[in-house]
């Protein structure tokens, strides 16, 4: 889908893309596609800004990641769609190991992420 740079909802729509490829491809359940769109709609009434609350909750996880003995970075299938280098990268920066966590799990699905985050360079 072809999407100009000038749309107002550019990224949105990019990232709507993304969970339907990791949907088809057997990362996302059909519950992360709703979950994403309730998350979306928040997004939307709060005025598309990130509030400080959230700015706080990074600046812990990230020291969290930072000064724990045995880091750990749960990924599900909308995570792994949308930013799946990202998390490898991540996980090595801080020397974590990246499980697969799943709330709709099945072995399909596992595998199927499990696969997906191999090819992005996870070990």
């Amino acid at each position: 889908m072809h999407i100009p740079p000038t749309h107002p909802r550019r990224e949105s729509l990019l990232i709507r893309e993304k969970l339907i490829d990791g949907y088809k491809n057997g990362l996302v359940a059909l519950a992360g596609l709703i979950a994403h769109g309730r998350g979306e709609a928040f997004d939307y009434i709060l005025g598309e800004k990130t509030i400080e609350p959230a700015h706080e909750a990074l600046k812990a996880a990230a020291a969290a990641l930072l000064t724990a003995k045995y880091p750990v970075i749960s990924v599900n299938g909308n995570v792994a769609a949308l930013v799946p280098r990202e998390i490898v990268e991540l996980a090595k920066t801080v020397n974590a190991k990246i499980e697969v966590n799943l709330f709709y799990r099945t072995r399909e699905r596992e595998e199927a992420i499990a696969k997906w985050l191999y090819k992005h360079g996870a070990s």
